[in-house]
C-alpha cells in the first residue's frame, strides 16, 4: 500500500516542473489525483503520465486566476472523486530582472498568480478540506523567503507573502482537521528557470559551485518527495512548518 492509499489530491501547476512531478508521485504512493492546469496539452501529458504508470487521476483545465475555473475545479472533483483530503498549490510564473526595469504589470501580473491564486484556491477549497477532516494543504514558496536574491524582487516577496499567509492560517485550522505547510526549493531546474541558465552549463556549474554543496542543481523530483511526505499520515504532527529544500543553498551565504 502507498504511503498516499485513500487520499484525493489536487494539483496546481501540474502541467509542467514540480507539479507535474508531485502528481506523478502521488498517484505512485496510491492517491487519485486531480491535475490542474491552465495549458492543456500540457495538463493532459501529465494525466497520461499517470495513467502509464497504473494511477488513478483526471485533468481540469484551470487558470487560477479565475475563480469560477476554481470553482469548477472543487465542483468537478466532488462530482469525479466525491471528496477532497489534499491541495498541493505549485502553480506560478517568475519575473526576473532589474528592480528598475520591473513596472506595475509585472506586479499585478505576479500577484494574480503566485500570491492571489493561492489564497483563491486556498478559500474555495479549505470548507470541504475542513468538512473531511484530516487533510492538508502545502503551498509551495521559494528560497527567496529566507534569504535575499538578486532579481527575483516581486517573485520573492509575494512567495514570502505565502509563507506567512499559510502559518497564519495553521492556527485557525489545524484545530478544524487541516494541516498547512509549506515548501521552499532552492535552484531547481524547471521550466521558470530563467532561459540564459536553462541554455547555459557554464552558467549552472557557476551556480553549483556558489550555492550547492551537494554538487548538483535539484530537480523536481526532490520537491515531490517532500510532497508526498507531508501530505501522507507520516507527517501528521506536522503543521505550520516552512521546510527548505535547496541542495544547502541557504547555508552558502
Amino acid at each position: 500500500m502507498g504511503r498516499m492509499e485513500g487520499k484525493i489530491a489536487v494539483v496546481t501547476g501540474a502541467g509542467s516542473g514540480i507539479g507535474r512531478a508531485a502528481a506523478v508521485m502521488f498517484a505512485k504512493e496510491g492517491a487519485k489525483v486531480v491535475c490542474a492546469n491552465r495549458t492543456v496539452s500540457d495538463g493532459e501529458t501529465t494525466l497520461q503520465m499517470i495513467r502509464d504508470e497504473g494511477g488513478d487521476g483526471v485533468y481540469i483545465p484551470t487558470d487560477i486566476m479565475k475563480k469560477a475555473d476554481i470553482k469548477r475545479l472543487l465542483d468537478e472533483t466532488l462530482i469525479t472523486y466525491g471528496k477532497v483530503t489534499t491541495l498541493f498549490n505549485c502553480a506560478g510564473i517568475l519575473v526576473h530582472g532589474p528592480f528598475l526595469e520591473h513596472t506595475e504589470e509585472d506586479i499585478a501580473k505576479v500577484y494574480e498568480t503566485n500570491f492571489l491564486g493561492y489564497f483563491r484556491m486556498m478559500q474555495t477549497f479549505l470548507p470541504e478540506l475542513v468538512r473531511h477532516g484530516h487533510s492538508s494543504i502545502t503551498n509551495v514558496a521559494s528560497i527567496s523567503v529566507m534569504k535575499p536574491e538578486t532579481n527575483a524582487y516581486i517573485y520573492g516577496a509575494m512567495k514570502a507573502a505565502v509563507n506567512k499567509m499559510t502559518r497564519d492560517l495553521t492556527r485557525e485550522y489545524t484545530p478544524l482537521g487541516v494541516r498547512l505547510n509549506v515548501i521552499c526549493p532552492g535552484p531547481v531546474q524547471t521550466n521558470l528557470t530563467p532561459k540564459h541558465v536553462r541554455e547555459s552549463k557554464e552558467i549552472q556549474q557557476e551556480i553549483i559551485r556558489a550555492v550547492c554543496p551537494v554538487g548538483r542543481l535539484g530537480v523536481p523530483d526532490d520537491i515531490a518527495y517532500a510532497a508526498v511526505w507531508l501530505a501522507s499520515d507520516e507527517a501528521d504532527w506536522v503543521t505550520g512548518s516552512t521546510i527548505v529544500i535547496d541542495g544547502g543553498a541557504c547555508n552558502m551565504g
